[in-house]
């Protein structure tokens, strides 16, 4: 498998800036592409990203990304996130969640890979 992908679409531009910048320095073996929500299907579609961080999950992050976080809808304190199908709600989430949340779409991209590779 290469490198983790992850997308950060989320605003304001300002965060997920800072999120991709930290997330680069504690994950140096993960690829952090950064765009404007505007752009989340189509670079969702381009990349492939195993995890999505964006404002507004549509059908496309749905279906097509492993992992995804909602982050802060409407700029309110409430975030989903979904892990293999599974979602789940967080209130005030904090970079150490997201960081965390990095390490299982590793794993679980990691799992995916080697269960096509034995199938």
């Amino acid at each position: 498998m290469g490198e983790l992908r992850i997308l950060l679409t989320n605003e304001p531009r300002s965060y997920r800036e800072a999120i991709a910048g930290a997330i680069r320095a504690l994950k140096p073996n993960t690829e952090v592409f950064v765009a404007g929500s505007e752009e989340l299907d189509a670079e969702v579609k381009r990349l492939s990203p195993q995890l999505v961080v964006c404002s507004r999950a549509t059908p496309t992050v749905e279906l097509r990304s492993l992992v995804w976080v909602e982050l802060y809808p409407g700029h309110g304190s409430i975030s989903t996130v979904s892990i293999d199908g599974e979602r789940s709600t967080v209130v005030g989430i904090e970079l150490g969640d997201l960081l965390s949340t990095v390490d299982r779409a590793e794993n679980l991209a990691k799992a995916s890979c080697v269960a096509r590779r034995r199938g």
